[in-house]
């Protein structure tokens, strides 16, 4: 008897301890599944606007967000898709009316301490601080481009980096080495002696590469020139370095007919699986990383010379350079806009989406590069030779600089670039025009 009331004791003793453990966890506001410091008793509605409406990443947001849902049973999010470029032009509207603007929004990392100093986006340093969110697990160009006057403005989601993409298969049909990519702007030129393709009648069916077709533009090539854009805080525009690269982008403008025949072949491709480098027109491009994903959803094919078909084997190498390794990392950071109606619940949904957790389970559906340095070298994602690529390719890229007297002054070259392809400027002209542009802008906004 004596026995059954000691074991009766035991069970009573252990059955009423687990409701204090479970409310000692929750009151410390701690759940360490996401590997983030969360609080599960706050609720509210959280709505989410993001742009991530293709297969792969719309999956993978929603994955992302059901996770989040689990480690925060008390939060509703409801997520919206937005068209890229629009999403922030309605957040802008909305602010400034004062209603309609989501919980939560993806914002371009670049342009964040812009949308920051404009009151579109909230100041999250006060939660940060009180929360002591660990901001050094990010990489620190990412981190810093959330920064303004000092203070976090959105906690980095995703980054990405530039690299090329090479079709081995064309390669192979060349008599190029599948495993030996150009590494040099020379180099590209001699493999593209054998890739080009043109017709008997001089139409162009193939280019082997174009510097401006991809996810890049000059502002990378003349990096992998030497050029450092941002120089004691201010562009450097009209530099030799400068022209030396536009002269050799229309080098291969000139190459492949002039810009009115590369424009007219350009328009020929169409969206992935029939874009430009997984329908075969282009055998050289640079991209994303996360580029590899829309690869690996669609696996193309190609119609090689001799009229049969095959599946497209692709690698990935570093960025072909003229003496200097490089590439460009962006990214998207999460953020509350001002007059959000559930900051809280906002935050607490922030903190989950941009966890390790949350960051590998995006990472693994789209490959892109997550902010938190630990969680791309998740060792699912490294048993992939080209994702260590894609982390080792980190160690040379760089971000854009945040210039408080002009922001956009990429603007007055983009503007300018195309007369340049088309040979009405020349490169000295168009630099020299947007330098003078850019310094009388800041002078201007000077304080």
């Amino acid at each position: 008897m004596n026995r059954k009331i000691s074991l009766l004791m035991v069970i009573v003793i252990l059955l009423t301890s687990l409701p204090l453990l479970n409310v000692t966890a929750q009151d410390a506001g701690m759940n360490t599944d996401m590997g983030v410091a969360l609080n599960p008793e706050v609720s509210g509605e959280v709505e989410f606007w993001h742009f991530w409406a293709s297969p792969v990443r719309r999956n993978a947001i929603r994955r992302v967000i059901a996770m989040c849902q689990q480690a925060l049973p008390n939060i509703t999010v409801t997520d919206v898709v937005k068209p890229f470029g629009d999403i922030w032009t309605a957040n802008i509207a909305a602010v400034a009316a004062g209603s309609g603007m989501p919980d939560v929004i993806v914002e371009d990392m670049p342009k964040l301490p812009q949308a920051a100093a404009d009151g579109i986006e909230q100041n999250l340093q006060p939660l940060i601080d009180r929360d002591q969110l660990d901001t050094s697990r990010f990489w620190p160009f990412a981190w810093n481009q959330t920064l303004y006057e000092g203070e976090s403005y959105g906690i980095p989601f995703e980054t990405d980096v530039r690299v090329l993409f090479y079709n081995k298969t064309l390669f192979q049909q060349a008599g190029l080495d599948p495993n030996k990519p150009p590494t040099t702007w020379d180099e590209l030129k001699e493999y593209a002696d054998k890739l080009d393709v043109v017709a008997e009648d001089g139409t162009l069916q193939r280019m082997a590469f174009f510097p401006l077709q991809g996810n890049v533009g000059p502002d990378l090539w003349a990096q992998a020139n030497g050029h450092t854009w941002i120089q004691d805080g201010k562009p450097v525009i009209n530099d030799p370095k400068v022209v030396e690269t536009l002269n050799w982008i229309k080098e291969w403008v000139d190459r492949y007919g002039g810009w009115p025949k590369v424009q007219e072949f350009r328009s020929s491709f169409g969206a992935a699986p029939n874009d430009a480098f997984m329908s075969g027109k282009v055998a050289m491009l640079v991209d994303i990383a996360g580029y590899s994903s829309f690869l690996n959803f669609y696996r193309p094919s190609i119609t090689l010379d001799d009229g049969s078909s095959t599946r497209i084997d692709w690698g990935v190498a570093p960025i072909p350079n003229n003496g200097t390794p490089t590439s460009i990392s962006g990214g998207f950071a999460l953020s509350i806009p001002t007059g959000a109606d559930n900051p809280e619940a906002a935050w607490e949904f922030i903190k989950c989406a941009t966890s390790p957790e949350a960051q590998i389970s995006w990472a693994r559906d789209t490959y892109s590069m997550p902010t938190d340095m630990n969680a791309a070298r998740d060792p699912v994602l490294m048993a992939d030779p080209n994702w260590q690529f894609f982390v080792e390719a980190m160690d040379t890229s760089t971000s854009g600089i945040f210039v408080p007297g002009y922001p956009n002054w990429g603007e007055q070259l983009g503007q300018r670039y195309e007369s340049v392809w088309t040979g009405d400027v020349t490169p000295e002209q168009a630099l020299e025009e947007a330098q003078q542009a850019v310094d009388d802008t800041i002078a201007t906004n000077a304080p």
